[in-house]
């Protein structure tokens, strides 16, 4: 019952704070997503130290103001990020063509051309709800696998939000047949790879450290033939947005299933590693990355 309760309390401040949110000019709308996500970077000691501590390990950087001015500048990205979604709704195609430019739709056509769909590949990175957005408002079909939040009232403000936007999303947990029909329909796949997951999936190197890794957009391009195309979306310093869709990444087809799941699941990482790198502060830093390791288990 308790739990029931605080469900209805947070899907009921969720739809008040997006009501209010929707009509606000942008650039007023993202000052104060900054704001916002600024204090809870201060108020969030757990998040703020694991975040340091990941930055510190994986990063060469030069002292703690570096840290610590980076860290604060991934929260405030995520701010960002949570308003920009809040407004997605409200915002039409054009609107959403104006505020990201999108290269390398001559690699979906390509893909596209050989009829078995294509995996847009990403990470957590930038904001990737609007990189969803703005490939539905290119013209092109998108279903993206997510995972199912806590609160089941929240989650469905959030499905409602991205089918308003023009995609849908499926069920992680009951993704396999869904996302089969999607690319048989010659349509594209969204999948975000590049968090510590229960589903399956493999270790491999991501910024210097063995990772649990799900490998699931290679199984499924394996299996279909669909092409994965590591697709990325940049906040640039005036908040428009930059989307780049990568060429289709070469993948291994050895006849031993591990060895290809591990080689190929290797080769998408080092892409989302690439970008990581070039723009940290657009990451999910304080997100458990490396919390499961091989014949460890849990250390974070």
């Amino acid at each position: 019952m308790w739990r029931s309760l605080k469900d209805c309390c947070y899907a009921f401040a969720a739809r008040c704070i997006g009501q209010c949110i929707a009509p606000l000019p942008r650039r007023l709308a993202l000052s104060l997503g900054t704001v916002l996500a600024t204090a809870v970077f201060w108020f969030s000691r757990c998040e703020r130290n694991r975040t340091y501590r990941h930055l510190v390990s994986r990063l060469e950087l030069d002292g703690p103001v570096v840290v610590k001015r980076l860290a604060q500048r991934c929260f405030q990205n995520m701010g960002k990020n949570v308003i920009e979604f809040m407004q997605l709704p409200h915002m039409s195609p054009r609107k959403i063509r104006q505020v990201v430019t999108f290269n390398g739709k001559a690699n979906i056509d390509k893909a596209l051309d050989r009829g078995n769909g294509a995996i847009i590949l990403t990470g957590h990175f930038g904001n990737w709800e609007l990189l969803a957005a703005s490939i539905v408002a290119n013209g092109y079909p998108l279903s993206t696998i997510a995972r199912q939040l806590r609160s089941k009232r929240l989650d469905g403000i959030v499905s409602a939000y991205r089918e308003k936007s023009g995609y849908s999303s499926i069920d992680r947990d009951n993704a396999v047949r869904p996302a089969l029909r999607c690319l048989k329909r010659n349509e594209l796949l969204g999948i975000v790879a590049d968090v510590d997951t229960r589903t399956d999936g493999v270790f491999v190197d991501f910024l210097g450290r063995p990772a649990y890794t799900p490998y699931s957009p290679v199984a499924i391009a394996l299996k279909t033939g669909a092409a994965i195309l590591p697709t990325f979306i940049v906040r640039q310093s005036d908040n428009s947005h930059h989307a780049i869709v990568e060429p289709p990444l070469v993948l291994k087809r050895s006849g031993d299933r591990e060895r290809d799941y591990i080689y190929n699941t290797q080769n998408f990482t080092n892409v989302i590693e690439s970008y990581v790198r070039r723009y940290p502060e657009q990451w999910i830093w304080m997100h458990k990355r490396w919390r499961t390791q091989p014949q460890i288990g849990l250390d974070e």
